[in-house]
């Protein structure tokens, strides 16, 4: 009986063994079918803004140069294209019909003020004489009037030499701002009319400071605006203006930095933007006006920002969607708002995840919601 009671023991124990074995054999098998993925545990974070528009580059100011008096066009005294200072003679008009208008004028004045001394003295007279009552009260009445028309005449004589003068200082036509010339638009010699569109001689653009236009959409400015207010966005550095920068068509950027000074209070009808305007230092000229670039909006941040790659929001029937794993590595669909991308090209996630949530990022075409797999968690910096 004994060596029965053995084998039966023995056999038990092996049995035992065989179950365990199987046990830890499925278990096994299990863990291999449980899908591996990579997963991002999202976390708060200050998110540095950029905003990048095209833009093209406008003078800060461009002002035409005309003739303002008629004449033969003597001399142009600056090279086409080149910089000019505001007050710099660019153009001679031929001065001499006006220099003997101006003599005709004040020939006429100095007749004029001779024949106003000669009433003066005579009314004084006049007034005198009529006080001792020696004279008629017409005769001082005559005396007066003809002092009073002919102050009037001296001060018309003046007006014509102060307009005289003007025409012949107008001779000179001078820049009426700092720039850049542009082509002469009448040549040496031409006969110049004013008030007419013969009178135009240049144009005159001032580059530094220039401005730089671009366009944002309407819905980029609300979306700003709201967040502002929320208090989703601020400007670190304390300031009142956006930072703007400025990136030629080789990539490379402006080494000046400029400011928004100027949103324009309306919407344009045909495209749905807004246009705003930056302002450059551009003392070299490197920026010309119509110049295509792009210019990048910095300065702002984005408080509290939840971050998650591109690869990892899908597109669906109900919008954009991520996958979330739950605390029994289970993978669940939610749905999610979109909003700003960060400089690097990842998406803030608006609503629809909370802090510490572990967002799928890998093998995302084999998954569907129920499913249970093994989570992986990588580096936010992927």
């Amino acid at each position: 009986m004994l060596p029965n009671r053995k084998v039966l023991l023995l056999t038990g124990m092996l049995l035992a063994l065989s179950g365990c074995f199987k046990e830890d054999k499925g278990n096994e098998q299990k863990q291999s079918l449980e899908q591996t993925v990579e997963v991002l545990e999202v976390k708060p974070q200050n998110v540095p803004l950029s905003f990048e528009f095209a833009a093209r580059a406008q003078g800060s100011k461009e002002t035409e140069v005309r003739a303002r008096v008629g004449g033969i066009l003597l001399k142009r005294n600056y090279v086409e294209g080149s910089r000019v200072e505001e007050g710099s003679v660019l153009f001679q008009i031929d001065p001499a019909p006006f220099e003997v208008a101006l003599a005709q004028a004040k020939a006429k004045l100095a007749q004029n003020q001779a024949q106003l001394k000669a009433a003066e003295n005579q009314w004084e007279r006049v007034a005198k004489l009529f006080k001792d009552g020696i004279v008629s009260e017409k005769a001082r009445d005559e005396a007066k009037a003809s002092l009073d028309s002919l102050k009037a005449s001296t001060e018309l004589a003046q007006a014509e030499v102060d307009s005289a003068q003007l025409n012949l200082d107008y001779t000179t036509v001078k820049a009426p701002i700092s720039g850049i010339t542009s082509l002469e638009a009448q040549s040496e010699g031409s006969l110049i009319t004013a008030n007419s569109d013969a009178s135009l001689l240049t144009s005159i653009t001032q580059v530094d400071p220039i401005y730089v236009i671009f366009s944002a959409s309407e819905n980029e400015i609300l979306s700003l605006t709201n967040m502002v207010e929320k208090g989703l966005i601020k400007n670190p550095y304390n300031k009142s203006e956006v930072i703007a920068r400025l990136k030629f068509s080789d990539d490379n950027f402006y080494a000046e930095d400029g400011k928004i000074n100027f949103i324009n209070p309306s919407v344009d009808e045909k495209t749905g933007t807004i246009k705003l305007r930056a302002v450059f230092p551009n003392k070299e000229g490197k920026i010309r006006p119509g110049q295509f670039l792009r210019l990048v909006m910095e300065g702002l941040t984005r408080i509290d920002a939840l971050v998650v790659p591109q690869e990892a929001v899908m597109q669906g029937a109900n919008g954009a969607f991520v996958y979330r794993v739950n605390e029994n590595n289970m993978v669940e669909l939610v749905n999610v708002n979109t909003g700003l991308t960060t400089p690097d090209g990842k998406w803030i996630i608006d609503q629809g995840l909370q802090p510490n949530d572990k967002v799928i990022c890998s093998g995302l075409l084999k998954l569907r919601p129920g499913m249970v797999v093994n989570p992986k968690v990588i580096n936010e910096a992927m």
